[in-house]
């Protein structure tokens, strides 16, 4: 027979290295999860990136058919060749197409915004991990991951003993960690 004593050991050896394991993953989960949960579409244009308008007045074309050349003499009047990626004339107005954002002009007034998107490097990294948008091996990692919290849940419950452990104070603050998500749920479902 197993002595509880054997059985607390190679409980907090495994809740140890566990932890130490899904320490990284934690920590990406956790930062990209409040950053998703404080993201508003008023706030950010995407949580990803961060957006900023400028206006400006462009010079109108002197010719009714939007040429490559009047695109460009914008594009270098607001510092944006480098970016241009392509252009749709409409009626009335003419869209810009660059790689971190758009031109919009209005062909009437010469009225003018140039709106660009700017990656917030770390968190665009950390939320592609947090939506799982690598597929693959990276689903199964994340599954690996999932089951090591249940893991380190578990193991947790058994980590220390006598007034602070699960039979005393800790019973109490785990069913109050088990009853919050269900007050969550009664009252927002």
């Amino acid at each position: 027979m197993i002595r509880t004593t054997t059985l607390r050991r190679w409980n907090n050896a495994l809740h140890r290295d566990i932890g130490y394991l899904a320490f990284g993953m934690t920590i990406i989960y956790a930062l990209s999860g409040i950053v998703l949960n404080h993201f508003k579409a008023g706030d950010f244009a995407h949580p990803d990136y961060s957006a900023s308008v400028k206006t400006f007045t462009a010079p109108l074309p002197s010719d009714s058919v939007i040429t490559q050349a009047y695109v460009m003499s914008v594009l270098t009047q607001i510092g944006e060749t480098s970016n241009y990626k392509s252009f749709v004339p409409g009626d009335g107005y003419l869209n810009i197409f660059l790689k971190t954002g758009s031109v919009y002009i209005d062909l009437k007034t010469g009225e003018s915004s140039l709106q660009k998107k700017t990656p917030r490097y770390v968190i665009k990294e950390f939320n592609l991990l947090h939506y799982n948008n690598i597929k693959k091996f990276f689903t199964w990692f994340s599954d690996l991951y999932a089951v090591s919290l249940m893991v380190l849940a578990v193991t947790g419950l058994f980590v220390l003993k006598g007034k602070n452990g699960i039979l005393k104070r800790g019973a109490w603050l785990t069913a109050i960690g088990i009853l919050l998500p269900a007050l969550f749920l009664l009252f927002y479902s």
